[in-house]
């Protein structure tokens, strides 16, 4: 385990705080950035601490971010939770902080805190922090360990990855024993509306399989205009094409709305790595899970190509 007293000893002498999160944050990135700030509220009440960003998910329930000045930043700590390279942090205004502080679970590529508490072996940021906590037997309210439940279940698909290790059961352990409500948290982050209900029924009729076992989808505009969908919400129902046992490497791409002739795209796999592909077309993320955006029409080919390759190899 890393030497995480260090992180309680700058949080001991710094006052204010700012906690961020990356771009199109998951439940991972929220649950850790909240389920943080909650820790420090829970054990050293009259501090300032605000948890910045602008983007959210539709998954689950979370509260909404704060805002402060640039004047409070430039005084501030800033904490940088699970976001691996410093340009996708969603509040670049951590840069100006007096202190960075960087707490990831993907593997190094960018140290940018002048302290990095980086541990690839850990199944989702909430799970390192989980494990800190534990250590540092301090004050975990019920809220916390809900935030970094949440975020914990959601990042290992409910304990079906790869990742997920003793470790990460034993931090699992550690959060439920604190009075949370198991079966509730996995309603409130699985269950379908009617309109995910119609998403996931339009992928699954759609979905389109290699000969190699790479299976893909693509959202139009137009679809995501018809289900009322962001590109990172469509793209978060990727699990739907996920537990098919002939799939070795599935893909969700979809049109950007925001720039013509542009896609984004999220990568999965079982065993393949394709956070390597990912890097190749500008994107990254875990050895079966990463993301890329802002490639054209004739990147999307290629990848798909790569992508088909990779399945056939496993």
């Amino acid at each position: 385990m890393m030497n995480l007293s260090l992180l309680s000893k700058e949080i001991e002498e710094a006052d204010p705080i700012v906690i961020v999160r990356h771009v199109r944050p998951d439940c991972d990135a929220l649950g850790s950035q909240f389920g943080l700030k909650s820790w420090i509220k829970d054990n050293w009440p009259a501090k300032a601490v605000y948890a910045l960003g602008e983007e959210t998910t539709s998954q689950g329930i979370w509260p909404q971010s704060d805002k402060c000045s640039d004047e409070i930043i430039e005084n501030s700590l800033a904490i940088v939770v699970d976001t691996a390279t410093a340009a996708r942090a969603d509040d670049q205004r951590f840069l100006i902080a007096k202190r960075i502080i960087k707490v990831d679970h993907h593997p190094e590529t960018d140290p940018y805190g002048a302290l990095n508490f980086t541990d690839p072996k850990a199944a989702a940021a909430c799970e390192i922090l989980a494990r800190w906590f534990e250590e540092e037997n301090r004050t975990v309210s019920k809220q916390t360990a809900e935030y970094l439940y949440k975020g914990l279940l959601t990042d290992t698909l409910r304990f079906s990855t790869s990742n997920t290790t003793a470790d990460t059961l034993k931090a699992a352990s550690f959060l439920a024993d604190h009075e949370i409500d198991i079966p509730a948290l996995n309603r409130e982050l699985f269950d379908l509306s009617m309109k995910e209900f119609e998403v996931a029924a339009a992928i699954r009729s759609r979905v389109k399989m290699e000969p190699s076992g790479f299976a893909w989808l693509m959202f139009t505009k137009e679809d995501l205009e018809k289900f009322g969908m962001s590109g990172s919400e469509a793209r978060g129902h990727i699990d739907e094409i996920g537990h098919v046992r002939d799939f070795k490497v599935w893909a969700m791409f979809n049109e950007s709305l925001s720039e013509e002739g542009k896609y984004e795209g999220s990568l999965r796999s079982k065993h393949a790595p394709v956070n390597d592909i990912a890097a190749k077309f500008g994107g990254g993320g875990h050895k079966n899970a990463a993301g890329v955006k802002d490639f054209d029409a004739e990147q999307l080919e290629e990848m798909k190509q790569l992508l088909s390759a990779r399945a056939s190899e496993y």
